[in-house]
């Protein structure tokens, strides 16, 4: 699984046990602030949107894609 540091508004990431996730913001104390998408197949995660810090995060997660990679400019 490939980690990416670099984390942005709208990026879509999963965990190992298939907890997926989009990036809500990114502050200024390094602590990524995101909402549950799809949850994972155990059932266990009750949590719809959480923080944690960019190191954790990055350790944890990986990145899929951006929701708005393919939005055009108006």
């Amino acid at each position: 699984m490939m980690h990416d540091p670099q984390l942005a508004r709208g990026d879509i990431c999963r965990d190992p046990t298939g907890l997926q996730v989009m990036v809500e913001d990114v502050d200024i104390y390094d602590y990524v602030h995101f909402s549950v998408i799809e949850r994972s197949d155990s059932g266990q995660d009750d949590a719809e949107s959480g923080q944690m810090s960019h190191v954790a995060f990055a350790h944890r997660f990986a990145r899929l894609g951006n929701v708005f990679a393919y939005r055009k400019a108006a």
